[in-house]
């Protein structure tokens, strides 16, 4: 593959968190009495926002750039010397990604279809693997004690989330879920970001 292209697949999985915070921020103000603490992206995209177009489109462009980005990280992380396993099975956590959000994009509350299920059982993994491959892959390992800390926060998030925290989620679950996308879509993202550098800039032309 030209080395171009390969950087703009990169460059598009370095845009996913980007792009789903983004079109949280641009789509808040259209959403009476918003609270970053309570409210979710599905709320924004919801019929109780005047304009819930803003954040289901912008869920359907995070979706189209983690399906890109997934076939990036698939191409560029074997040239970084991690093995194709490995690669390809980061590839699938942000492929999932990208469905899910695509899904609920196109699926917006109050649907009952809202939900996409286990099309988005890959966002969950994301931080394990991601992990896994900042500690098995030596050019990524300037990584590995930030991914430690940021699989500590996903634990931190599921314990809230369970309930066993005991925190009042319909007043902070809108923050909650903030730090879960958070804690998933980063790495990978940072992944790309880091396997950009060390491929270097595309020839011109």
């Amino acid at each position: 593959m030209h080395s171009r292209t390969l950087q703009l697949l990169l460059l598009a999985a370095i845009a996913v968190p980007f792009a789903y915070f983004g079109a949280q921020v641009a789509a808040a103000p259209f959403f009476p009495g918003y609270s970053a603490l309570s409210v979710s992206a599905s709320d924004l995209g919801s019929d109780r926002s005047l304009r819930p177009e803003i954040l289901n489109t912008g869920a359907v462009l995070t979706g189209v750039l983690a399906a890109l980005g997934s076939v990036g990280l698939a191409l560029a992380l074997p040239r970084v010397t991690a093995t194709k396993f490995l690669s390809w099975l980061l590839a699938a956590c942000v492929a999932s990604i990208g469905l899910a959000a695509v899904w609920a994009g196109l699926h917006p509350l109050p649907s009952p279809q809202h939900d996409p299920g286990a099309l988005g059982a890959g966002m969950f993994a994301s931080p394990f693997v991601s992990a896994l491959a900042a500690w098995q892959v030596k050019p990524l390992r300037p990584l590995r004690w930030a991914f430690l800390l940021n699989l500590a926060a996903f634990g931190a998030c599921a314990w809230v989330l369970s309930g066993s925290a005991g925190a009042d989620l319909a007043a902070y679950g809108g923050l909650a879920q903030k730090f879960v996308v958070a804690v998933c879509f980063t790495p990978p993202s940072a992944i790309a970001f880091l396997a950009l550098t060390l491929l270097g800039k595309p020839a011109s032309g």
